[in-house]
């Protein structure tokens, strides 16, 4: 029993070394670099108790989109910030806010993810400045061709342990087919979704804290961060975002009625 010992404890060091490169792949960009500050003034930050819960992106002063997902078990007592470069941090530039109003798709579906996306209305106007501004949506129906360059953000955790990047996060991704995609997602990838992958077979791309931030392309947000494979940035499974462009008739109607 005592010869075993060595041995156990090996595989046991391997089990608790597979499961932390497991969990640090799977919150959080993937092959990132800390964005300029502020380059991403859209960017919002969705918060529970002071954490960083999801992103967004602010599409005009008094509104942000992100992904359903995200409020499936969210209290409602949440709070967006925006013109922030740290979330871990006060930053003047900072903008604080309640949340009026929290609409999903009514069509959302939480098994597939289909129809993922979600608006958020603030209780107040956003100041707009250097810090703060909306983001440029597509128009109803557009599609984005693949091969197309793009930029992701977010401020997703760098690990299970709730170990919290320092500043915002960034990544370039590259659009997909969404025939090639569904050859990977064995035929889950409808109209309403986009894909992304890294272009170069780099681990690359978003994880599941990021989710609700938008896929930005040609200063477009053409996608909501909605899933990915177990292991994240796995070029042979890209990432799936909510096609923007087919919801933009009921954002509008979302925004006018509230």
């Amino acid at each position: 029993m005592g010869r075993q010992s060595p041995f156990l404890l090996q595989i046991g060091v391997f089990i608790l070394f597979f499961i932390l490169q497991a969990a640090t792949m799977r919150d959080r960009i993937i092959g990132g670099r800390e964005a300029k500050p502020h380059s991403r003034p859209y960017m919002a930050s969705i918060q529970f108790k002071g954490k960083n819960i999801c992103g967004g992106a602010l599409v005009n002063r008094i509104w942000v989109m992100s992904a359903a997902h995200c409020f499936d078990n969210l209290p409602e007592s949440m709070q967006v910030v925006l013109g922030a470069h740290s979330v871990t941090a006060q930053e003047p530039s900072q903008q604080n806010f309640t949340v009026q109003a929290s609409i999903s798709h009514p069509n959302y579906n939480m098994e597939t993810l289909e129809n993922d996306i979600h608006l958020l209305k603030l209780n107040k106007a956003a100041l707009v400045n250097d810090f703060v501004r909306k983001i440029s949506l597509p128009k109803q129906g557009e599609d984005v061709t693949p091969r197309r360059k793009c930029i992701i953000a977010g401020w997703g955790d760098t690990t299970d342990f709730e170990t919290h990047p320092k500043a915002l996060m960034e990544t370039n991704t590259e659009v997909v087919s969404r025939a090639s995609c569904n050859s990977s997602w064995t035929g889950s990838i409808s109209q309403h979704m986009v894909c992304a992958t890294s272009p170069d077979n780099v681990k690359r791309g978003f994880c599941s804290g990021d989710s609700g931030a938008p896929l930005v392309c040609m200063n477009r947000a053409v996608g909501v961060v909605s899933f990915s494979s177990f292991r994240c940035a796995n070029p042979r499974f890209p990432d799936v975002y909510t096609r923007v462009s087919e919801f933009i008739s009921w954002m509008e109607d979302v925004m006018r009625s509230f």
